[in-house]
């Protein structure tokens, strides 16, 4: 048994900190499924004749940096 409970090793607070890491990239990707799931019903329809911009421009804030590829604000 254990002569010090309360004693904490090393390890427990690189834990502790690669848990709230964890915990805050679930919490993204979480945010991330919602914004993809809205996208996804609505069935956005591609033109390849349209080219990149045009259609990256289709997705709002879900790709990254759409104002670098549009050369526009997000719809």
């Amino acid at each position: 048994m254990d002569d010090y409970p309360n004693r904490h090793s090393p390890t427990d607070s690189a834990d502790e900190t690669e848990k709230e890491t964890l915990v805050k990239q679930s919490a993204e990707l979480a945010a991330f499924d919602e914004k993809l799931r809205h996208y996804a019903d609505q069935r956005i329809a591609l033109d390849l004749d349209d080219g990149v911009k045009v259609n990256y421009g289709k997705f709002g804030d879900l790709l990254a940096e759409v104002k670098a590829v549009t050369g526009g604000t997000v719809e």
